[in-house]
């Protein structure tokens, strides 16, 4: 069973598309000529490697285009087990317990606003919104979160005299945007990142602190 991260599909969000976007400054839409070839992409670019017996969890964003966008992205899906984490844009499927009478648990394995909990034996703290700290951040847990679509500067300290503290904490983007491949990040792939990256040690919190 492989377990998979990512954060902000913005399915069916037209904005985001450079080809049609409204915004004033295009530097922060995607890549592409109209809002189907998006879809299509995040769909494809899911199934490819999200296979169905796997676990995928969605850091918020989920999709836009109101209550019939959320049903018609996740359909399309063959994962069958998603953990969703609400982000500011999921206020449709958080205020409707039910979608086309379909129970919002039934076309989600799980709905949440903060998820703290061991996943493949790695305790991850994961959020939509990137946080200064975390629980069990002095221990070594992951923080994992969205919204930010790649524009937060990395997480780190880099004006201490002792070098041995020098460096990135264990927080990551892992929004689409931030993936070179538009696509969810394997726990694998995280690992092999979070394994050069250090504690976050504030106040009296130490490897030791309980």
């Amino acid at each position: 069973m492989n377990t998979w991260f990512c954060s902000d599909p913005h399915y069916g969000h037209k904005n985001i598309v450079q080809g049609e976007s409204k915004w004033d400054s295009l530097q922060a839409c995607r890549n592409f000529d109209n809002l189907q070839e998006m879809n299509v992409t995040l769909v494809k670019n899911i199934n490819d490697n999200v296979k169905e017996g796997d676990i995928l969890y969605c850091l918020g964003d989920w999709s836009f285009g109101g209550l019939e966008n959320v049903y018609e992205f996740r359909k399309q899906l063959n994962v069958k087990t998603i953990h969703l984490i609400l982000g500011n844009h999921d206020h449709h499927i958080e205020n409707n317990r039910q979608l086309f009478g379909v129970c919002t648990q039934d076309i989600f394995t799980s709905v949440q606003h903060y998820l703290s909990k061991k996943i493949n034996g790695q305790n991850m703290v994961l959020s939509h919104y990137s946080m200064r700290t975390w629980d069990k951040a002095h221990h070594g847990t992951w923080m994992l979160y969205g919204h930010s679509h790649g524009t937060l500067s990395e997480y780190k300290i880099d004006n201490s005299s002792d070098t041995s503290v020098k460096g990135v904490f264990k927080t990551m983007d892992v929004g689409f945007d931030t993936h070179v491949e538009f696509r969810p990040y394997h726990f694998d792939e995280l690992q092999d990142i979070m394994q050069h990256r250090i504690p976050l040690l504030v106040d009296h919190h130490t490897a030791n602190t309980n």
